[in-house]
């Protein structure tokens, strides 16, 4: 069966005809908690409360699930820089986007907190491609949980973060792309269990 494809107008698609997988797709990432195992935990403690933190990511050997654009798979056939390790985040390369492209971030995660009346912060990160100004990072964030009903117990959170691909994190060459990662910041010590992440791509 041929795959399905349609006309698609204005914009820098002028009147071609694309596939669905040429126009959109995701790029997801699973723990062990899916396959009967553990989500990877990720500790706050008196060193880094308050502070944004790299969350741990153990991925599955049959935990990745790359169904990116197209043109992002050609582009940068990794789709990832980094391996979930202490000091490596996951960091999802946005190689073929344009600025004409979006995407919505999604985290499947739980928190346990050690103290009651806290709050669990998360935002995407955003490393810009090269020749920007200003060139630093940025991010997007948002309050993701308000943990009301006590200390040491577990509450799920299921962030979702919307971004456009701007001109600074756009396709700028080859090699030359923004990427970003997820961040977390507690007001408490607790522990996150990290068991999805996974970007919904618009080209």
């Amino acid at each position: 069966m041929q795959p399905f494809s349609y006309p698609l107008t204005g914009g820098s698609h002028g009147g071609d005809s694309h596939t669905v997988e040429d126009v959109q797709g995701y790029y997801g990432v699973l723990t062990d908690y899916y396959f009967d195992g553990d989500a990877t935990e990720t500790q706050i403690d008196e060193n880094n409360v308050g502070d944004w933190v790299d969350v741990l990511f153990d991925i599955n050997p049959q935990g990745t699930f790359d169904n990116r654009p197209t043109e992002m798979q050609e582009a940068n056939p990794a789709g990832i820089v980094g391996d979930g390790s202490a000091g490596s985040p996951i960091m999802l390369s946005l190689e073929g986007l344009d600025t004409h492209s979006s995407a919505n971030f999604r985290a499947s995660m739980t928190f346990e907190p050690d103290t009651d009346e806290s709050i669990l912060e998360t935002r995407l990160l955003f490393a810009r491609h090269t020749g920007t100004t200003p060139s630093s990072n940025f991010s997007i964030e948002e309050v993701t949980l308000n943990m009301t009903q006590g200390a040491d117990i577990v509450y799920p959170a299921e962030p979702m973060l919307s971004f456009f691909v701007g001109d600074t994190i756009d396709t700028n060459g080859p090699g030359d792309a923004g990427k970003c990662c997820f961040q977390i910041r507690s007001s408490v010590e607790g522990t996150a269990s990290l068991r999805a992440l996974t970007w919904y791509i618009q080209k």
